[in-house]
């Protein structure tokens, strides 16, 4: 009787638990929610910008987790329609690749920026050569995204060359570049910050997909009070979201100015007013809120999935104590059957030798 106490006592428990743990999970799951419309700046199309009289365009797209530049490089030079050339810097910039097309079109030449973060920039290039180029790369790419995430978190951008400017500045949706001077620097500057932005999107993108994946269990959980989502799972969905939060703080430049602007106090200027032109501050900011809110949401399916396994393990020792019972129960009867047989076997043997005497009469 106890046991039985014990036994409803500690399922009335759990299930309370469970119901604290999913009204909880929805709470959640709503301020995820509140938080998925991303803070982004509007988006340029390109043929908007390339109808203006003396712009140029300049696309920037986020592609993989890295490139192998190397390969890159080598392949271009075998290519022959492109050709790599170096970055005119005093600094350590390794991590990237510069190439001029070979062919002309037009005065202005098209220049290919490529970082090894997984990144690429396109000056004066069209839609379709850019995406013969990201065709090109494909072979080179670590973790490749998807292409539809490729071309929906793209940056589009126009620069344009003023005569009477002193300095390269961002104004509105173009750069302004200072003709008859080399902008190398700049562009570069220009392409990091875009560069930057593309791959922010790119991991925005990939927590909505993380989190429209747990959104369906946490609607199925508030439906039926059941999480057809087990342990390993879990932890699964938790280890791609640290992965992107690692991505996301650690890998990349996002929280802070690379320390390669340091002693360029003007390319510096440059890549700040970009990267707030592009609100990366602050979609890093509200990305990390999510981020953590999704992290609490699956440590409480993981409490949940954890609750039901201890709830089948108490269910099955409680299975087998009530099995060694009826087995006890069984050897019982079976040894008082056997107790009872030997009384009234002497008693049977003594009346049936009375009868063979002809001691027993009618």
């Amino acid at each position: 009787m106890k046991n039985d106490i014990f036994s409803f006592a500690r399922q009335l428990t759990i299930r309370t638990y469970a119901n604290d743990a999913l009204q909880s999970s929805v709470s959640n799951e709503n301020d995820i929610k509140s938080l998925k419309k991303k803070v982004v700046h509007q988006k340029a199309r390109p043929e908007d910008l390339s109808s203006r009289e003396g712009h140029y365009l300049t696309m920037a797209y986020a592609t993989a987790n890295s490139y192998d530049l190397k390969g890159i490089k080598e392949a271009l030079v075998q290519q022959k329609l492109y050709e790599p050339a170096m970055l005119k810097v005093s600094g350590d910039v390794r991590d990237v690749v510069v190439a001029y097309a070979v062919y002309s079109v037009g005065s202005e030449p098209r220049e290919i920026i490529i970082f090894k973060e997984g990144g690429i920039v396109f000056w004066n290039c069209t839609e379709w050569e850019a995406s013969n180029v990201l065709d090109f790369i494909r072979p080179f790419e670590v973790e490749s995204y998807p292409r539809d995430v490729v071309e929906k978190e793209r940056e589009v951008m126009t620069y344009v060359y003023q005569t009477n400017s002193r300095k390269c500045h961002l104004q509105e949706s173009s750069f302004i570049l200072v003709k008859d001077r080399d902008n190398s620097l700049e562009r570069y500057t220009f392409s990091h910050a875009m560069v930057q932005s593309a791959r922010l999107g790119a991991f925005e993108a990939r927590l909505e997909a993380l989190a429209a994946s747990v959104s369906a269990h946490t609607a199925a959980m508030q439906r039926t009070g059941q999480a057809h989502l087990d342990k390993k799972a879990v932890v699964r969905k938790l280890g791609e979201i640290f992965a992107l939060r690692h991505r996301l703080n650690i890998e990349s430049d996002l929280l802070d100015t690379p320390d390669f602007y340091w002693e360029e106090e003007q390319l510096e200027r440059l890549y700040s007013s970009t990267v707030a032109y592009f609100t990366i501050p602050r979609r890093t900011r509200v990305l990390n809120e999510r981020l953590s809110h999704c992290v609490e949401l699956l440590e409480l399916l993981s409490s949940w999935a954890a609750d039901r396994h201890h709830v089948r393990l108490e269910w099955m020792v409680i299975a087998l104590i009530l099995a060694e019972v009826c087995f006890e129960l069984l050897h019982l009867f079976e040894r008082k059957w056997k107790s009872t047989s030997e009384r009234r076997g002497p008693r049977a043997r003594h009346f049936s030798s009375d009868i063979e005497e002809g001691n027993i009469t009618n």
